[in-house]
C-alpha cells in the first residue's frame, strides 16, 4: 500500500492521529499519488525538450551526496543532457562526500571534486563559529560561484536541485542554492521525491540517508524542524487547501502547524526575489516584454 511505503521512505515517523488522518485524506485527494511512472516520464520529456528549445546540452549539477541533488542528476541523465556532478567538500562528513562519489559512478556521469574548504576558511575568517547561518551561506554561495564557473566553460547552465518542501520552508540560500533549471522544485520531500530516487536507480544508501542542508547548520533538516519532512507537507497541503482549525489540534500538533505556517510566512521574501517595482509611468512594460520574448522563441 502507498501509506506504507511514505511512511518507509520517512523513516516510519510517529504520527499523531490527526496526522495520520490528514495522511489518508491527501492519498484520496491524490496530493500523495502511486503515479511515479508518469511523474518520473514527463520530467524526463519536460528536460529533453527545454534541451532542444535552446539548443544547451550541458548540465553542471552540485552534487551534495544527498536525495535532491542525485534525482536531479539522474533526470538529466536519463533526459539525454551531458551531466557534470560536481562535488564540493567544505568541512564536509566524509560520508556525504563518499555518497556523491557513488552516485556519480551509478549513473555513469562525469564527475569533478573541487575542495572548496581552504577558500571558505578565508572569507569566513571574521564570523565567529557559533554564527552557523552567516557560515551556511557562505558555503553555499561559494558552491554557486564554482558551478556558475564551470557551466561556463562549458557553454552550458546549472541545475537547481532544491524541492517543493524546501522551497516553502525557505531552506535555501538566496543566490547561493538557485541556479537555471530546475526539475524537482514542484516535488514534495516527503514522497515523491524519494520515491522518485528509487524509480531512477539511485544507491539506496542515499534513499535513505538522514536529510541535511549540507551547511553546517545543523544535525539535519527535521533537527531544525522539531518534527518530520512528513509532517511538514501533510500541514503544508492542508494549508495550502482550505486552512486549518486550530481550535481542534492537540497543543503538540497545533505547535507543529503553526511553526510551518511561521516558516512560510517568514520566508516569503526569498520566493519574490528580486522584487520589481512598476515603472511609474509605463506599468505594462515588463509584460512587453515577456510578450516579445514569447514572440521571439515562436
Amino acid at each position: 500500500m502507498i501509506k506504507q511505503e511514505i511512511l518507509r521512505l520517512n523513516r516510519n515517523p510517529e504520527l499523531s492521529p490527526w496526522f495520520q488522518d490528514q495522511l489518508e485524506q491527501q492519498i484520496a485527494f491524490g496530493l500523495y499519488h502511486n503515479d511515479i511512472a508518469t511523474l518520473k516520464s514527463r520530467l524526463v520529456s519536460g528536460l529533453s525538450k527545454y534541451k532542444m528549445q535552446y539548443g544547451i546540452d550541458e548540465i553542471v549539477v552540485g552534487i551534495s551526496g544527498g536525495i535532491d541533488s542525485a534525482v536531479t542528476a539522474a533526470l538529466f541523465k536519463q533526459a539525454g543532457w551531458n551531466v557534470t556532478g560536481v562535488l564540493m567538500p567544505i568541512h564536509q562528513n566524509p560520508e556525504e562526500t563518499a555518497r556523491g562519489k557513488e552516485l556519480c559512478e551509478a549513473l555513469g556521469i562525469d564527475s569533478l571534486e573541487k575542495d572548496l574548504t581552504e577558500v571558505f576558511d578565508f572569507v569566513s575568517a571574521n564570523i565567529t563559529d557559533d554564527d552557523k547561518i552567516r557560515q551556511g551561506n557562505i558555503r553555499a554561495r561559494l558552491r554557486m560561484i564554482t558551478l556558475y564557473d564551470l557551466a561556463s566553460a562549458k557553454g552550458g547552465c546549472v541545475a537547481s536541485t532544491d524541492n517543493f518542501s524546501e522551497l516553502a520552508a525557505g531552506f535555501w540560500t538566496l543566490h547561493g542554492d538557485v541556479g537555471d533549471v530546475s526539475p524537482i522544485q514542484a516535488l514534495s520531500k516527503s514522497w515523491e521525491v524519494p520515491a522518485l530516487a528509487e524509480a531512477l536507480g539511485v544507491p539506496q544508501s542515499i534513499v535513505e540517508a538522514v536529510p541535511t542542508d549540507g551547511l553546517g547548520i545543523a544535525n539535519g533538516d527535521e533537527d531544525q524542524f522539531g518534527f518530520s519532512y512528513l509532517e511538514f507537507d501533510l500541514a503544508l497541503f492542508k494549508l495550502m487547501r482550505g486552512g486549518i482549525d486550530l481550535d481542534t489540534l492537540t497543543e503538540e500538533d497545533k505547535k507543529i502547524v503553526q511553526a510551518v505556517a511561521d516558516r512560510v510566512r517568514s520566508t516569503t521574501y526569498k520566493r519574490a526575489n528580486p522584487f520589481n517595482l512598476t515603472h511609474p509611468l509605463d506599468a505594462s512594460r515588463y509584460e512587453d516584454l515577456e510578450q516579445l520574448d514569447i514572440y521571439l522563441r515562436s
